[in-house]
Order: C-alpha cells, then structure tokens, then sequence
C-alpha cells in the first residue's frame, strides 16, 4: 500500500547554534559576564520560533546558570551537563539537547588551504578500537578511538566511496565505490615506523561484475560470503576466498530496479510464506546463507525483500506516487521485527515483519532526505541522519513517535551515516568530522 504523507506524523525541529555549549561554559568559567545565543524551533505548516536567550551567571551562586529569554517563546533546562527545550506556541514538549562526548575532525581541517573532505560512508569495528570513514574524492581513512594517526588510503577508488564495513575480526575491511567494484583490504594501522603513513594498501581481492554504482554492501556471518546491491538493480552474492561471484538476485520482479540501501538480518519470525517455501540448490561456497534475509530499498519508492536461502524474492512493497520520491535509507532489527525505511522526501516508515503490508507508524520533519538509519540498543528509537544536518533520535512509539533527542555538532552540513553502538550514536557527513553521542 503506498505511504501518504496525510496519515504521516508530523514532527517539530529544535536546533541551537553549534557553540551553544561552549558558550555557557564560557559564562560559567567566568571568562565572559553574559552571552547570547539562538534557539530555533520549526514544524511544517507552522510559523518558525526564533529566541535569542541571554545566558547568564547567577550573582551569588557561582554555580548557576540563568538562561533569559529575549526574543521567542522557548523554555530552557539544565541539568548537570544535559539540556532540555521546550517551545510553547509550537506544542513542543522538553527535548533533550544533546552534545558529542568525542569529536574526531579531519586532520586537515584546520589548513584553511584545504577545505574538509566530505564523509560519504562510515563504519565503526565491531570490537570498538577502530572506525573507518570514505570520501567523496575516492580515499579512506582508517583510524583508532584512542587517537593514534590514522591510515590514509588516498584513491583506492576511481570515484566516491559509497560504503564500507569491517570484518567481524575487526582487521578487515570491505568497501565499495561508485566505480563499480569493492575492495577487501586489510584494516590495521601499521606503527608509524614500519609503513609511512601515505604508503599505498593494496586490496586483497577486487571484486568485479556491477555495471553501475555499488550503493551498499553486507557481510554474511564471519565473512565468508559478502553482498553488495548496486543501482544495476542486482544483489549479489560473493565468495571471498576466490573473489568470485556465486549469483545475482534482480530487483522489481525482473526489471532491475535501482537499489538505493540494503539491510540483512535472519529470518527470525518473519512469517511470509514463500520464506519456508520452494528452495534452490546451494552453492558449496555459500557459507550461513540460508537463514538471511535481504532487504532492498529502491528508487522507485518501493522496497523488496529476498529470501537468501530459496534466492527467491518473497516480498515487494507498492512503489509510492509519483513525486512522493525513492526511498533513500533502510534497517532491519530482527530481535524486535521492525523494519524502518527513509526516503529522499524526508518520510519515515516503521513496519513490523510479521506483516509488511502497512507501516505500523509513519513521521516526517521538513522533507529533508534521509540519509541514514540505526536502531539504537533499547531497539525503540531509531537514530536519524539527514543531508540538512539535523540529526536527531526518535521514539516509535507506536502510539504516536517523537523526537526522543536532537543530535547537536555540526553547521547545518549534510550528515551522511549514522551508526549505533552500545549505547553511543556515531555520525559523518560532510564537514569531515565524525561525532560521537552518548545515548
């Protein structure tokens, strides 16, 4: 059934300017006497709210901080280092303001000479040591949590990278580019004197066969197989120890429609019936494939689910209106059935897998693109990139979802990719900078 943005939950905005916590530190330290910042509150169809607020240090307890509200209607709270907004006029209810615990900029940031390179791709290792962020330029970089230099890998592709994933050892790394190929290479940085740290990495393997962009890529239990889906409209199915292909699913029931993200998972209780259906006989290659399921988000606004084990696709939603925009963002969490879906117009599906044929709740903000989707831990919130620069933590409540957090760092550039893990939210996007939240 096509989503409709009248039955779509409306959701408010509510951003600060960046510095907004240094300068109440500034204040509270005593360098400056006051200071003013800006709050802005949106929500579509509504008129904007825009307060300049006089942050202040209370006279006798050095340990206050009074927020004055000049200009607006909006109400402040602080607790310790946490703060909450509210906005009457718009019915916003206390949102949680919520800062990065970590910041890790690009190294050329600070050469006025060299403006930041934009983050398209981002993927944090799963024993936490690591992360790796692609570029738009073709680089990647592969950098430790502990602040050691990270490993620039300039040009492993002919163009952007779109994705990239580690290993579950930790220590490898597949990517994938808008040239058509990915690349499995090793992930450890070298001491710094062992290798200078611009030496070339060369791929273990380069795997071949796409005729068009590689958008999104995944690995299969402990890395035997990968997939990758591709704006060719096919998913594919690689074996690693000889770089070959072992087969390609199609898209749009034959029609290679263009696949935008990617998402697996086991079937857990998915119930469709074709899951436990006709099979097909397995490649010897194939490693825990037959219990996976694949979940593609297509340009035509729809999206498509494949049983891995039977090839077979087993699932296709209703392409959405013309001019409702591709979806653009997807993510499965089998333990709790829920499959969330993002689309260029900014809309937000919620669907239960035990039955895909109607979202469960649907919420929008301002039409911006989604970029990104992630369950957090608790698996009731979903965190948000979107290429306004916005990101944000809501509820799915399925009752009714709102905005849990607002993810505050950078100016209003685009962020590409959000992740979570262990109760942290990681971010990247355009200004280079990966954030890292305390959720």
């Amino acid at each position: 059934m096509p989503r409709s943005t009248s039955s779509t939950n409306v959701l408010p905005i509510v951003t600060v300017q960046p510095d907004f916590r240094t300068v109440i530190s500034e204040v509270h330290s005593g360098l400056l006497p006051s200071e003013s910042v800006w709050v802005s509150c949106y929500k579509t169809d509504c008129p904007s709210v825009h307060a300049k607020v006089n942050v202040v240090l209370d006279e006798v307890d050095r340990d206050a901080i009074h927020f004055d509200v000049r200009e607006g209607d909006v109400k402040i709270q602080r607790n310790g280092d946490a703060y909450t907004i509210a906005c009457p006029p718009l019915s916003i209810p206390p949102t949680n303001i919520i800062f990065p615990t970590r910041e890790f900029p690009d190294p050329d940031h600070a050469n006025p000479q060299r403006p930041p390179q934009r983050i398209t791709t981002f993927d944090i290792s799963p024993d936490g040591t690591q992360f790796a962020s692609g570029f738009h330029d073709g680089s990647i970089r592969i950098s430790t949590t502990d602040l050691t230099p990270p490993r620039k890998i300039p040009k492993l592709h002919l163009s952007t990278v779109t994705s990239v994933q580690f290993f579950p050892s930790s220590r490898v790394l597949l990517t994938a580019g808008a040239d058509f190929t990915l690349t499995i290479l090793p992930a450890d940085i070298p001491s710094a004197d062992s290798v200078p740290p611009a030496a070339a990495l060369p791929p273990a393997r380069i795997l071949k066969g796409h005729t068009r962009a590689i958008t999104s890529i995944a690995i299969i239990s402990r890395g035997r197989n990968v997939l990758s889906g591709s704006k060719d409209g096919t998913v594919r199915l690689w074996d690693v120890s000889s770089g070959t292909e072992i087969c390609s699913l199609v898209t749009g029931k034959g029609r290679c429609t263009p696949i935008t993200a990617m998402s697996i998972g086991p079937k857990g209780d998915v119930t469709i019936a074709a899951v436990n259906g006709a099979t097909t006989a397995r490649d010897g290659r194939e490693v825990d494939t037959a219990d996976k399921l694949v979940f593609c988000a297509l340009q035509d606004g729809s999206y498509e689910v494949f049983d891995l084990g039977s090839k077979l696709s087993i699932f296709q939603s209703t392409p959405t209106s013309p001019g409702a925009g591709s979806l653009s963002a997807i993510t499965y969490l089998p333990s709790r059935n829920f499959l969330a879906t993002g689309s260029s117009k900014g809309i937000i599906s919620v669907y239960s897998t035990l039955d895909l044929s109607f979202p469960l709740t649907s919420f929008m903000r301002n039409g911006a693109s989604i970029e990104s989707l992630a369950f957090t831990s608790a698996g009731m919130a979903l965190a948000v990139a979107t290429d306004d620069g916005l990101p944000s933590i809501a509820s799915i409540s399925l009752d009714k979802p709102t905005i849990q957090a607002e993810l505050i760092g950078g100016d209003c550039e685009g962020v590409r990719v959000v992740r979570s893990k262990e109760g942290e939210v990681w971010t990247a996007g355009d200004d280079g900078v990966v954030r890292v939240y305390q959720c």
